[in-house]
């Protein structure tokens, strides 16, 4: 398997990590909301512990993405460069 065939694989790998993170994320902020209504102050305290923890989660696995796609990007440019001058 070529590098860049490797980097696209983990880069796909990532999203789908990132979109189970900001799902997770989107189901805490719904439940948040719910519990805004009611009276649950110490559920909505863990709950808003939960929702920062998750908010850092996904700003690193974000910032991972964005580095992996420079590398995707880079690999193929070399890829093509290779490839022109054969």
């Amino acid at each position: 398997m070529s590098d860049f065939d490797q980097l696209v694989k983990e880069q796909m790998q990532l999203m789908d990590q990132l979109l189970d993170v900001q799902g997770e994320l989107d189901l805490y902020l719904e439940t948040e909301k719910q519990l805004l209504q009611g009276e649950k102050k110490e559920e909505r305290h863990k709950l808003r512990d939960q929702i920062k923890q998750k908010r850092e989660e996904l700003q690193k696995v974000q910032t991972l993405f964005t580095k992996q796609t420079e590398q995707v990007i880079n690999s193929y440019k070399q890829m093509e460069k290779s490839s022109t001058v054969m």
